[in-house]
């Protein structure tokens, strides 16, 4: 069972490259890459025990879910894998690629365990779609020692970029209003399958956006695997700007 979780914002100027020759999340990658040393320096030791780490993310809209070994590729969003070299030098096989939420989030646990010096860990993907996580995805997450969460909806829900209803309301009973990224909330019930009968609390970052096309701020939550009547009676804190981290407790 997980004891460790990191939420980061699935956006593709995550990636290296794919926004271009201007990089303008220079500052919110240095946060992520951080919240994911510390995860990986927690999740990796032996006595974690030996299970993969597991990528969880939403599918878009009408597309199935799936658990499985697979590939990034940004292609979804329209930029072609060459272009990316982080997508360019990833090993072929396996020829099945991830959606993108769960492609950015491959790159940039990938560029971690680059930096930890460990290339033969197992990483799974587990995309959830709508009626949320079958069994097979029910026992990766359980078996993981550490999961790594695309935050944002499901491309295609209303509320997602682009999507009908994009402005509309985006607050679900299963995940917290206040906390940015906004999670699927598949994904929020995939998390709780994670860690039941257990729950997470949440330590939440914001990194300005700085760019008046961007989001007002990007967020990484860096969440610990509680006893559940713990994480019952520890107040939820208000999300912190960053460099300061406020916790975040969600039922």
């Amino acid at each position: 069972m997980p004891a460790r979780a990191v939420v980061l914002p699935a956006t593709p100027l995550l990636v290296t490259g794919a926004g271009g020759t201007v990089d303008r999340l220079t500052v919110v990658r240095g946060v992520v890459d951080a919240a994911l040393d510390r995860f990986l320096a927690d999740a990796l030791p032996a006595d974690t025990g030996d299970g993969p780490l597991v990528v969880l993310a939403p599918v878009p809209r009408g597309a199935p879910a799936r658990t499985a070994i697979l590939r990034p590729s940004l292609a979804g969003a329209g930029i072609a894998d060459r272009w990316v070299p982080a997508v360019a030098a990833w090993p072929p096989a396996p020829a099945d690629a991830a959606h993108v939420p769960a492609s950015v989030v491959l790159l940039a646990l990938g560029a971690a365990l680059g930096r930890a010096g460990v290339r033969d860990v197992d990483v799974r993907v587990v995309e959830v779609a709508a009626d949320g996580p079958d069994g097979d995805a029910a026992a990766a997450l359980r078996g993981a020692r550490g999961v790594v969460v695309a935050g944002g909806l499901a491309p295609g829900a209303p509320g997602a970029p682009g999507a009908p209803g994009a402005a509309a309301a985006t607050a679900s009973p299963l995940v917290d209003p206040v906390v940015d990224p906004v999670v699927d909330p598949v994904v929020a019930a995939a998390l709780d399958t994670a860690a039941a009968p257990d729950g997470w609390a949440w330590q939440v970052t914001r990194t300005p956006g700085g760019h008046e096309h961007l989001p007002a701020a990007y967020s990484v939550a860096e969440g610990v695997r509680t006893v559940r009547a713990v994480a019952a009676a520890t107040p939820a804190g208000a999300v912190a700007d960053a460099p300061v981290a406020s916790p975040v407790v969600r039922e």
